[in-house]
């Protein structure tokens, strides 16, 4: 398969790269006129609109005329597909009304063809959705901008499959959160050197002005639990997830903590997967999430838009990817849990072992019951100094001005260089 891949790679993309070419071309002409370039931003997730600061600055910019397209996610079931669907598009167009264009109808199984000059996408595996809506597809008619859903770079499975994805390696530009990533994605791969910049994470340019309007009364501790969903080890190719081992311990800290306010926030496809009957059932997992819910000093997330919980937070207790980094842009503490001491190398690049150094790592019950009685109870957080320097210096890349870093890049795509890579 991975030969059939590479075959395809590089029959595909002298083709997908003249066609940019020409788009761009097309594009500089256009904005010369002073006309505008329509910009669709494309995801199957609310959660995964990694590109919203984008969004809101392009929609204040006479040069773009952006909008958001939603497209289904398939991989997990079509009951999983109308849900995700509906939601999505619920959620984006309270938020930006009139702006949210539905791609798919389910009842007749019917795909919009997305007509965009700049297609910004979180869409990196071809079958994720539809095949309308690949990068090589979307290549025909449109510049595509890779955005990653998450922070990017972290885990082994980032190194050894996502520099060979089509949707990326057939991007017209890949945008990825540091120097660190880029590096690692041109090693394995070097044809992303031409497509490849390191402008910074974007997605967090608003988390910013959600800190610094946080409330500064006295309040209660506020902690994060968000487990992740790679329960599976033996499939998944990624063995983060240490749920199983801490289920019980979560439902037991919001009454050994009756003073701290507990949000419980599951990755959005670990319920979907432990309601599968190779797991816990339907019957044991809705059990699970009715207790959890039942707790007065409780909130029970489920997907969705997550800045105002990190912004009204004090601690993170998790097992996830993308959040290990995305929780350092908050400049509080979080603990991270590991399945053994080996967890670390076995899953994880060099640049996230070092994330992980500024962390209070956890494989036991009592580690995380110490992290919060002693982090997040007493406060006492002695390497925030060293953890808050590490950040600004390699995490944090241009943040919070990473939007201006991505619009600088796409417009240099179209006015400098002619769109040539």
């Amino acid at each position: 398969m991975a030969a059939a891949r590479a075959r395809r790679l590089a029959r595909v993309l002298p083709v997908v790269r003249s066609r940019y070419a020409a788009h761009a071309a097309a594009c500089r002409e256009r904005l010369a006129r002073g006309e505008r370039l329509s910009v669709a931003f494309l995801m199957c997730d609310a959660s995964m609109f990694s590109g919203e600061s984008v969004f809101l600055a392009m929609r204040d910019d006479p040069r773009f005329e952006p909008f958001i397209a939603v497209a289904p996610r398939v991989t997990r079931g079509e009951a999983f597909l109308r849900e995700t669907l509906e939601k999505t598009v619920d959620t984006l167009e309270a938020r930006y009304p009139g702006a949210v264009r539905r791609l798919y109808d389910p009842e007749a199984k019917r795909a919009e063809r997305l007509e965009a000059d700049l297609v910004f996408s979180t869409v990196i595996y071809e079958d994720q959705t539809l095949p309308d809506w690949t990068t090589e597809r979307l290549s025909e008619r449109s510049l595509v901008v890779l955005l990653y859903y998450g922070y990017g770079g972290l885990v082994f499975t980032n190194e050894e499959k996502t520099p060979f994805l089509p949707n990326i390696v057939f991007a017209w530009r890949y945008f990825v959160s540091n120097e660190a990533t880029r590096e690692m994605s041109v090693r394995r791969n070097p044809e992303l050197a031409a497509n490849t910049f390191a402008v910074g994470y974007c997605k967090m340019d608003r988390l910013a002005g959600l800190l610094a309007a946080r409330d500064a009364a006295p309040r209660r501790k506020k902690v994060l639990i968000c487990p992740h969903h790679t329960i599976d080890k033996a499939t998944d190719g990624l063995a983060l997830s240490t749920f199983l081992e801490h289920a019980d311990l979560f439902l037991r800290l919001p009454g050994m903590f009756p003073d701290v306010d507990f949000v419980f926030r599951p990755h959005p496809l670990l319920f979907p997967r432990l309601a599968t009957a190779k797991w816990w059932g339907e019957a044991r997992t809705e059990a699970y999430r009715a207790r959890m819910e039942s707790l007065p000093n409780v909130e029970f997330q489920q997907g969705g838009d997550y800045f105002e919980t990190f912004a009204s937070s004090d601690a993170l207790v998790h097992d996830c990817g993308s959040f290990l980094a995305e929780y350092f842009y908050t400049g509080r503490p979080q603990c991270y849990l590991l399945a053994d001491d080996g967890t670390a190398e076995s899953q994880f690049l060099p640049f996230s072992r070092r994330l992980l150094e500024h962390t209070v790592r956890a494989c036991t019950d009592d580690d995380i019951v110490a992290f919060v009685r002693r982090v997040v109870v007493a406060g006492d957080d002695p390497g925030r100094a060293a953890r808050d320097a590490f950040a600004a210096r390699e995490v944090c890349v241009n943040h919070p001005h990473a939007t201006d870093a991505v619009i600088a890049a796409v417009l240099a795509g179209i006015t400098a260089d002619g769109g040539k890579i």
